[in-house]
């Protein structure tokens, strides 16, 4: 299986700190993954490892 196949895409309506694997709630920690020129940043459950994907791109600075 990919990286992508493992990420869950997520539409965000008020809030977003739960995980829907799991059902953690006390929110996320993030890792980035190369998109082209940018990355996107992907939240992961502390508890259970599921990635989630909200649709946030990060143009990084060039070195």
């Amino acid at each position: 299986m990919s990286v992508a196949e493992k990420i869950k895409t997520v539409q965000v309506q008020d809030e977003f700190r739960t995980c829907l694997v799991c059902g953690y709630d006390m929110g996320f920690q993030t890792s980035v993954v190369r998109a082209g020129a940018a990355v996107r940043v992907i939240l992961i459950c502390p508890e259970c490892g599921a990635r989630f994907d909200i649709g946030w791109t990060v143009n990084l600075p060039k070195e």
